[in-house]
């Protein structure tokens, strides 16, 4: 239960305030508890913030499934994959967690081993998605990589604040690539 209090809590401090502007002392304030008591269940804030991100891209993935789920038959591979990269996208509490996350993982060993487990996994969900609405014979593993390295570009553009990317050409043109056409 405090688990969920404390990721509840440090989610609604970091749309409030931004992430930078949060240290632990203000989690556990946040949370009625000493800083001792949160440091038993995280003894960094990479931690935390990890578990928050974690949670976040749960959660979108299961959405975002959902969706798929539903309207696989009645809408084309192209508009899904641009309907991900649009949630994403609009997912901007989310997308800063995991660009503060990678920036820690660059000094953190432990973080960026967890990072990098959680990147696998991810990959996987992007291949099953994948295999559920291309046709069979398509190198989705390929296509998955070269899709989570473009969220990630996607992410970074945003947050620089460049203008929105044509994310129905660059969807349609993941979809009809060649790397996505067969498998070798």
């Amino acid at each position: 239960m405090n688990r969920a209090r404390i990721l509840d809590t440090t989610a609604r401090l970091i749309k409030e305030r931004g992430l930078s502007a949060i240290s632990l002392a203000d989690i556990a304030s946040a949370v009625h508890m000493s800083k001792g008591t949160l440091h038993y269940y995280y003894p960094s804030k990479s931690e935390l913030i990890f578990d928050i991100a974690e949670q976040s891209m749960n959660h979108m993935t299961q959405k975002i499934f959902r969706w798929v789920d539903k309207s696989r038959e009645a809408t084309s591979p192209e508009d899904i994959l641009k309907i991900v990269f649009d949630t994403i996208l609009k997912a901007r509490s989310r997308g800063q967690i995991h660009l503060y996350l990678i920036l820690e993982a660059l000094t953190d060993e432990a973080l960026r081993k967890r990072f990098c487990d959680e990147y696998a996994k991810w990959l996987d969900i992007i291949k099953s998605g994948l295999d559920s609405i291309l046709p069979p014979g398509r190198d989705t593993a390929l296509l998955s990589q070269i899709i989570l390295t473009t969220i990630y570009g996607l992410i970074v553009r945003s947050f620089l604040g460049a203008s929105k990317p044509p994310l129905e050409e660059i969807s349609r043109f993941l979809v009809s690539s060649p790397a996505a056409l067969s498998a070798p």
